[in-house]
């Protein structure tokens, strides 16, 4: 009897992956894997195991005994692909390879975007990969090298160094500033404004002057975006008023895209933290793209 082909330690990670994310097409979106790869690893799979892994359900993909059974090894040959490819990517001085970011659209666009241009013009051999999101991944469960995001961690096992401080502020369109006294602290309070809703900012807003007095805002918002670049395109058409990192606030400013709601008035500043599992932090091309990116967030302060 001839005897069966090993099996590889690729189709065992997809299955994971697609064990993990609950079928083939979740698995492909959220770990920017091909459909067409992803069915391959199953079939030689199945194949091999003599059997269906996963019943197909009109909800998903659910394990059977046979994938249960798989599972193990597949999450073992997971980690220890990702760990191997970790110990390759250290020891080589130069950076090089795959670098996988996730930050929100904004920090996507005005921090992660010129860095990386800089990067990988000076070092070729990097391939970035950009993930948008507000929602603040996990970086070790979605192997990826670092996460950008406002605040520290509240996970014990990842390391965060600290990018920028930058404080709060309020904006508004310009339209909407024609048309409403955004100077006066009273009359402000009562604008209809727009929330973010994201980890790391809050709904409750309290602004300090010059003068110490504070100005708080105790109005329901009139909208709760999921994004910052999303309440900036909503203040932009007249939404109301929104509280965001003045880092990127004031860029909006300088363009005219925005008009300072409450000049001289600032909440509390807020951090942006760059947070990657402890073993990312020996590769060469995440030490470089922290580096960078520290020093490209402080270049933006200094400029304002």
């Amino acid at each position: 009897m001839p005897m069966q082909s090993p099996i590889g330690l690729d189709d065992l990670r997809h299955f994971f992956l697609i064990a993990e994310a609950g079928g083939v097409s979740a698995a492909a979106r959220r770990f920017d894997i091909s459909k067409a790869t992803l069915s391959r690893a199953i079939a030689r799979l199945e194949d091999q195991a003599k059997g269906p892994l996963f019943d197909r359900l009109s909800t998903g993909l659910q394990l059977t005994q046979a994938g249960e059974a798989l599972m193990d090894a597949a999450r073992q040959a997971t980690e220890a692909g990702s760990s191997a490819e970790n110990v390759l990517r250290t020891v080589i001085e130069e950076p090089q390879g795959a670098l996988r970011v996730a930050a929100s659209a904004l920090s996507a666009q005005y921090l992660v975007s010129p860095v990386l241009a800089r990067l990988t013009a000076d070092y070729p051999l990097v391939t970035a990969h950009i993930k948008v999101t507000a929602d603040g991944p996990d970086p070790l469960a979605e192997d990826l090298d670092l996460v950008l995001q406002l605040g520290r961690p509240q996970e014990p096992y990842l390391i965060a160094r600290r990018i920028i401080g930058t404080p709060m502020k309020l904006y508004c369109g310009p339209d909407f500033a024609a048309s409403h006294p955004v100077d006066d602290p009273q009359a402000v309070t009562e604008l209809i404004r727009v929330c973010v809703d994201v980890p790391g900012t809050s709904h409750e807003w309290t602004l300090t002057g010059q003068d110490g007095v504070p100005v708080r805002f105790d109005k329901t918002p009139s909208v709760f975006a999921g994004d910052p670049s999303v309440a900036l395109g909503l203040v932009r058409s007249g939404a109301g008023v929104t509280l965001l990192p003045a880092l990127y606030g004031d860029m909006q400013v300088r363009r005219g895209d925005v008009v300072p709601v409450l000049p001289g008035h600032e909440a509390p500043a807020v951090e942006i933290f760059a947070v990657f599992p402890p073993r990312r932090s020996s590769v060469p091309a995440v030490r470089i793209f922290i580096d960078y990116l520290i020093e490209y967030a402080n270049a933006l302060v200094h400029r304002t």
